[in-house]
């Protein structure tokens, strides 16, 4: 046999692999060991292990490196750059949105995830009732049922309409989606006027009361609470 397996290793001892050694030409029985390789074969290397060799033998110590660990209180990760434990005040455990650190585990900080999830509901709740609002009226004041824009503007221009208590144009939807402006007498733009405002009042008030409810689940920090309050949890 001409050549021998034997274990390389970095400069700082740690096993990173099999190499071959060359037997000499002039020492029968010589191997020509390459620098920073031994002999000894390693054991074998759980993970998150790393073979050392401190000169007479191996011993397994931790290895981390290149792997994301999160600090207890920030959450900040860090990428492992460096062989041995981790650093103090870091896990490898990922933390969720808000979560806090045990000594063991991440839990959720109930307070902390109520309010986020209060904020969230709050704004999906007030999104919802203005996509309501501005989504447009079905109305039959013209004895057949159109429907009208409410966008701000279509809110202004109703309203202007309604105030001036004329007969005249109005636009509107058929039931096959096609904008026409027809003639209104001013009671029916009054009607369209009055069944929007009933319909915008209704939104309101649904959106004041789910709100309420929010709030209440909010103070006692119910979280099971906040989460089942939606638009359609409560009927106009």
């Amino acid at each position: 046999m001409t050549i021998k397996t034997v274990y390389q290793t970095d400069h700082l001892g740690i096993y990173v692999g099999e190499t071959v050694a060359d037997a000499s030409p002039l020492e029968p029985g010589v191997w020509l060991i390459p620098a920073r390789c031994v002999e000894v074969k390693p054991p074998v290397i759980p993970e998150r292990k790393a073979a050392l060799w401190d000169g007479e033998r191996w011993q397994l110590i931790d290895s981390y490196q290149g792997l994301t660990a999160y600090h207890t209180q920030t959450r900040a990760p860090i990428v492992v750059d460096r062989l041995g434990a981790l650093p103090a005040g870091y896990t490898l455990e990922v933390p969720g949105p808000e979560q806090i650190w045990t000594g063991d585990r991440w839990i959720d900080d109930i307070p902390a995830v109520a309010e986020l999830r209060y904020q969230e509901q709050l704004i999906a709740l007030n999104s919802a009732c203005q996509r309501e609002i501005t989504g447009g009226l079905w109305s039959t004041a013209l004895g057949e049922r159109y429907r009208y824009s409410t966008e701000l503007d279509d809110q202004v221009n109703l309203t202007g309409m309604a105030l001036r208590g004329l007969d005249g144009p109005y636009a509107c939807y058929d039931e096959q989606g096609i904008k026409v402006f027809r003639p209104h007498t001013a009671a029916q733009l009054r009607q369209v006027s009055d069944e929007f405002t009933e319909f915008k009042m209704l939104r309101l008030q649904k959106v004041a009361d789910l709100t309420v409810r929010l709030q209440n689940a909010r103070l006692a920090q119910d979280l099971t609470a906040i989460n089942a309050i939606n638009w359609e949890s409560l009927p106009v």
